[in-house]
């Protein structure tokens, strides 16, 4: 049940989309409810991006670039003023756990995996940096807290707690992190077309703040409500950003909306879907390392028109790139797959590895998540 305020916003929300969008126009001067609204994705936004980009006259716009976890190159538009909006929704959440207000934080590279001097370098400059708040993968928070705990370094006085982005947070991962780093592991759930949908409540757990985002649980296939407490698709609605619109936009993560609710919003569960790991003879590598291929990805959607991508791991050594794209010249494929065994190698630490990109028409989603993966390994 939703509360008669939320339900009063959510409703202005579609009416005032029907006025000032034309992908909502015919719905104008209709009784619009919240849930008639269409549900989005990235596809159909890149299909309609004349009719649903409305930054503001005058507005300074920040563009930044993103394949998420569906991989399909989307671009995300912000002005300056919805940017600081959400920067400070985010510092809100980390203030209430007793950072300074001007606080020291250090980030975690996506290199953190790529190269084993990755780690020392970052807990070399912990231990002369001193930071309030380290963020990065759990996986690499993890990595960073062993080399500590096996070296035996002196952690920071200054550290007041770590941050979780972009993973899902193992129990066994998380319970490390805390015991050697002596501070509070906090997540962070987010996306880069809105930022954060939810953070680490004072009780510990992920709450969302209704006062910048709305999360609905549908079921993947029927886009219905599913009843309360049960598992389904979360669809996130943005009440921040108004360039760009997200309005019932779909994460393609599976999750839970608890029936309790905490200071802001209601508490919510995710589903451990994004965690995959690509196989390699002896040992297996965290699949966030092909983050690091943001950028080639984003060239091909330049240069050859990408739609859309999946990297398959067909066997240990072998791996094919799935193209949706415009006809392409063989020459082409040639090239990008010669970038792209490169940058394999230079992840995966190998150079043991058989690169093909091949142009498909389609590229199906999972059955249970709807969602397109960006990686699949075929490797038992």
């Amino acid at each position: 049940m939703i509360a008669a305020a939320l339900r009063q916003r959510l409703d202005r929300l579609a009416c005032e989309a029907a006025e000032q969008y034309p992908y909502y126009g015919h719905m104008r001067g209709s009784a619009i409810r919240f849930e008639d609204l269409p549900i989005l994705d990235k596809m159909t936004i890149n299909d309609n991006r004349e009719r649903l980009e409305r930054p503001a006259e005058g507005s300074a716009i920040i563009v930044t670039h993103t394949s998420g976890s569906t991989g399909t190159p989307f671009r995300c538009i912000k002005t300056k003023e919805e940017q600081l909006a959400l920067s400070m929704a985010i510092q809100r959440s980390r203030l209430q756990w007793g950072l300074p207000l001007k606080h020291r934080a250090l980030l975690l590279g996506n290199s953190l995996f790529a190269d084993p001097r990755m780690v020392t370098l970052y807990a070399n400059r912990i231990t002369s940096q001193s930071p309030h708040l380290i963020q990065g993968r759990c996986s690499g928070l993890y990595e960073l807290a062993s080399y500590f705990e096996k070296r035996e370094l002196a952690i920071p006085s200054s550290l007041v707690c770590v941050q979780n982005w972009g993973e899902y947070v193992q129990p066994a991962q998380k319970r490390e992190i805390e015991r050697i780093f002596g501070v509070p592991l906090l997540d962070y759930y987010g996306m880069e077309e809105i930022w954060m949908i939810a953070f680490t409540n004072r009780a510990g757990e992920l709450e969302v703040d209704e006062r910048f985002v709305y999360v609905e649980v549908l079921d993947p296939l029927t886009g219905c409500p599913v009843p309360e407490g049960e598992t389904g698709e979360l669809i996130v609605t943005s009440f921040v950003l108004r360039s760009l619109p997200f309005l019932r936009y779909r994460t393609g993560d599976l999750g839970r909306v608890r029936p309790e609710r905490g200071q802001q919003g209601p508490i919510l569960e995710l589903l451990p879907m994004r965690q995959s790991q690509i196989k390699l003879p002896g040992k297996e590598v965290n699949a966030s390392v092909l983050r690091f291929l943001d950028r080639f990805y984003q060239s091909l959607a330049g240069e050859l028109g990408m739609k859309q991508f999946q990297l398959i791991q067909e066997s240990y050594a072998s791996f094919k790139l799935c193209v949706v794209a415009d006809p392409i010249r063989g020459e082409d494929l040639r090239e990008a797959a010669r970038k792209l065994e490169l940058l394999l190698k230079q992840c995966l630490l190998t150079d043991e590895l058989a690169i093909a990109i091949e142009r498909v028409e389609k590229i199906n989603p999972h059955p249970v998540s709807g969602k397109c993966q960006p990686f699949v390994s075929r490797v038992p």
